[in-house]
């Protein structure tokens, strides 16, 4: 059985310190044993990037 969770990451500074910040969290995630289902790239109510991940892990 998989279980999924989302993970969001918000940046206020720029979209290059965002995509950062999820190159990290897909390396962390990864090496917990998650599996990245997507990842993408928006804004949020107050128009700041935010990624959106989505992830699986098998249990």
């Amino acid at each position: 059985m998989k279980t999924y969770s989302i993970v969001t990451k918000t940046s206020i500074w720029s979209l290059a310190s965002l995509v950062t910040d999820v190159e990290n969290i897909l390396n962390e995630k990864t090496k917990e044993g998650y599996e990245i289902v997507t990842v993408s790239f928006g804004t949020n109510l107050w128009w700041f990037p935010t990624a959106y991940i989505t992830l699986a892990k098998n249990e």
